[in-house]
């Protein structure tokens, strides 16, 4: 078959590499120069980064399986560790030990700093809470609600829940849904040592493994689609005809292409779901220190606040990642981050600065003077993860359409895996449709 995929963001990327495997015809159109959607490498004055400081953990197995059918190393492309959650201050530290499971638990009971005896149970009891629902809590309930039946800790909640649910699902504990926090947790810390495990990629996210992928595909870049035309046989793209059409776009972008060929109940039912779909950013700031930060944790936790420019919640340095292609940049992200609308782009950087400047320990190298800096928003980073979201699935009602992104129907909230495995499902999909076609 003849497939057009719209959009060659990772889930695009994975869907237009699948069917090219399975022995299709493909063509990926995409409005940028270049692969990679939001997740991708971009120019700072001072040499490349990317698109926003990305994390990866060892449960993204559709990630590192497709990684590993392109003949992509992940040990070599990423930077791996141990579950090492540790505020910047040192005051609290909650981490995984590397020996066998289940001993690699020991971390947590005799390595962590910060926690008593009360919030370690608290924590001991949220994951057992979670197993006794099959790591199915109602699908009404937020966060706060999961904190609450399960009698966690103050401590725990501000120190450990909080900041994992908004670099998880982008949405604050009182509006998140306890259902997608809990498959976060159920494929991460319920799954065992090496799911927990860190990567920090080492290559752009744009060289990682999707111009890998896109390498043979028929990639059209700067080519923005103004048209699609359904047919009684087959569609047409910009007035080109093409058996399927894969939107593997943002949501507003699948909404024009869409809206005047709604003309059905369930196809307008889709509109509305995608209409009702609601967005949070997310900022990264990068800082460039005029000398390596001879500081050796790649990844340390910020204590932020809330509503105030001082929001940096995990700081990166690239001069702990050996090998890094962003050298010795650091980088600070700002999940759940709206609020930041209301400052100026100087007083953001002078706050995130002076964040990590006021919360360096005793005996930790200082920070080098920052030469430069970015600040980088995407504003629709993420959708929000609240309780009863309806989100379509990959088969569309419209003949011949498929969708493929992070927001399509599926467990996970909008991260890099939940992009990937969207798109090989719809791959699978429409390659099985074309077997009993």
């Amino acid at each position: 078959m003849k497939i057009a995929v719209i959009g060659a963001g990772w889930a695009g990327a994975a869907c237009a590499w699948q069917l090219e495997q399975d022995g299709h015809q493909v063509i990926v159109f995409d409005s940028a120069p270049q692969a990679g959607g939001r997740a991708r490498q971009v120019q700072a004055p001072w040499g490349p980064i990317d698109n926003g400081q990305h994390l990866l953990l060892g449960a993204y197995q559709h990630t590192l399986d497709i990684m590993r059918r392109l003949g992509l190393d992940p040990e070599a492309r990423f930077f791996r560790f141990e579950l090492d959650i540790v505020q910047l201050d040192e005051r609290f530290r909650l981490r995984y030990w590397p020996l066998p499971e289940p001993w690699h638990q020991l971390g947590v009971l005799l390595g962590s700093t910060g926690l008593n005896l009360q919030d370690r149970l608290a924590l001991r009891r949220c994951l057992k809470w979670l197993e006794k629902t099959n790591w199915q809590p109602p699908a009404q309930d937020t966060v706060d609600d999961l904190m609450r039946q399960s009698r966690q800790t103050p401590k725990l909640v501000e120190k450990l829940w909080r900041p994992l649910c908004i670099a998880a699902l982008n949405t604050p504990l009182a509006t998140a849904s306890a259902q997608i926090f809990a498959a976060v947790l159920r494929d991460s810390l319920g799954a065992g040592r090496r799911h927990t495990q860190m990567l920090i990629p080492r290559h752009s996210l744009s060289d990682l493994w999707v111009n890998t992928a896109l390498d043979t595909v028929d990639c059209r870049f700067g080519h923005p689609v103004r048209s699609l035309q359904l047919h009684e046989h087959g569609l047409s793209i910009d007035k080109e005809h093409f058996d399927v059409a894969v939107l593997a776009t943002q949501i507003p972008s699948a909404l024009r292409l869409l809206k005047p060929w709604a003309m059905h109940p369930n196809q307008k039912k889709v509109i509305n779901q995608l209409e009702s779909i609601r967005f949070n950013p997310i900022s990264t700031v990068y800082l460039q220190p005029e000398r390596p930060w001879a500081f050796s944790r790649p990844m340390t936790m910020l204590v932020d606040e809330p509503n105030s420019p001082k929001a940096g919640q995990w700081l990166f340095n690239h001069a702990a990642i050996p090998g890094s292609f962003a050298g010795h940049s650091l980088a600070v992200v700002i999940s759940d981050s709206a609020h930041l609308k209301g400052y100026d782009k100087a007083t953001i950087l002078r706050a995130i600065e002076a964040q990590i400047r006021n919360q360096l320990p005793a005996g930790v190298p200082s920070l080098p003077r920052i030469v430069d800096s970015l600040l980088i928003t995407e504003q629709r980073a993420t959708f929000m993860a609240v309780p009863g979201l309806q989100r379509p699935i990959a088969h569309s009602p419209w003949p011949d359409i498929y969708f493929a992104a992070d927001w399509v129907e599926g467990p996970y909230p909008a991260v890099l895996e939940a992009a990937v495995h969207s798109g090989l499902e719809t791959a699978r999909q429409i390659h099985q449709h074309s077997l009993k076609a």
